[in-house]
């Protein structure tokens, strides 16, 4: 799990790593201590370029986390405001084809000619009615072609917003690629001789790595901070809601921060690269042991959000939620071991609370 602690553990292991004493001067000549410094300072700079990308790609993905999940309810939204759409421009269709069946349809239209006074008189309604049907037959075939248009660009837009939700799991991801880059350049220095380590070289490319440590662990509660939450499904709300009261003080806010977190509410439930399944993102281990049959089918489904939600509200309840503000962020802690983690579901959960 990511988490602050073992970012602060690398930075200090870096660091007394650094500070050891150094052997006897007899335990090695100066000269093969600076060389060896020497590599290992070079093996640290060439990892540096990797290490800058990967935290770039853990930034951007932290940065999708916390805001992403808003493109997909804006897609959803514009979806459903092109399904209205076409429905309306069917039911234009279907109102001129009612008027004109309520008239008598084409028939008394024609019929009509026979009152004509003159000659030229129906020819003039005939070119009328002519016309009628005309335009009648080419704002359908409009109407039909702008519906399918709309249509097409609803599933498009559907789709669009299962592929843009970014979840816990792609953040995980990242940041385990960057750990294992800083893992490699701290593994450099530890490698070196006490002697070493001692030497400007070697000493500058330590204090690199524990800046860029702590700097990681920073980035990680600013990108928090741009977080906001989104509509809730009115399905899935609706269990967030009756899941917390199995669970006396847990809001269910706090739910619905974690749906969206882990899954946007069920748009990415697929499985994580770490084997967390279904919308609320369990281990099937840890799902097996907590299960709660939240749809009350006689079974329980790790990919069923009824179930998947009702196990979360008795897996924080397990862990001490609704026993106060310092035993829900322990708990939601246990959900995801990462400090962040916890403030960005509690960030969330509180504007979640605050809309009417």
């Amino acid at each position: 799990m990511i988490s602050i602690r073992r970012t602060a553990a690398l930075v200090l292991g870096v660091l007394l790593v650094v500070g050891l004493p150094a052997h006897s001067a007899s335990a090695e000549s100066a000269s093969h201590a600076r060389a060896e410094a020497r590599k290992a300072a070079a093996e640290v700079a060439a990892l540096q370029p990797k290490v800058e990308r990967a935290r770039m790609a853990y930034e951007q993905a932290l940065s999708r986390l916390a805001v992403g999940v808003n493109v997909s309810v804006t897609a959803d939204a514009q979806a459903d405001a092109a399904r209205l759409a076409a429905q309306r421009q069917q039911q234009q269709v279907n109102g001129r084809v009612r008027a004109l069946y309520m008239a008598g349809g084409t028939a008394a239209l024609y019929a009509s000619v026979l009152d004509a006074t003159s000659a030229s008189d129906a020819l003039q309604r005939v070119a009328y009615i002519q016309r009628i049907i005309a335009v009648g037959t080419a704002v359908a075939r409009v109407g039909n072609v702008s519906s399918t248009s709309l249509r097409v660009r609803a599933g498009a837009l559907a789709a669009a917003a299962e592929n843009s939700v970014v979840t816990v799991a792609e953040v995980q991801r990242k940041y385990d690629e960057l750990q294992a880059l800083l893992g490699q350049s701290g593994a450099a220095l530890a490698r070196l001789s006490a002697k070493a380590r001692s030497l400007e070289e070697a000493a500058a490319a330590a204090a690199m790595l524990a800046a860029l440590s702590a700097q990681v662990a920073q980035d990680s509660l600013a990108r928090v901070a741009r977080a906001k939450a989104v509509g809730v499904p009115t399905d899935f709300r609706a269990l967030y809601i009756a899941a917390a009261k199995t669970c006396n003080g847990l809001p269910w806010t706090v739910l619905a921060a974690i749906g969206q977190v882990e899954s946007g509410h069920g748009r990415n439930a697929g499985t994580s690269y770490a084997g967390a399944q279904g919308p609320m993102q369990f281990l099937p281990s840890t799902f097996a042991s907590y299960a709660v049959d939240g749809d009350r089918d006689g079974s329980t489904d790790i990919n069923s959000p009824a179930d998947a939600i009702f196990t979360a509200a008795h897996y924080l309840c397990a862990n001490g939620a609704g026993r106060g503000p310092a035993a829900l962020y322990r708990a939601i802690w246990h959900y995801n071991h990462a400090d962040w983690y916890v403030q960005l579901v509690l960030k969330i959960a509180g504007q979640l609370a605050a809309k009417p």
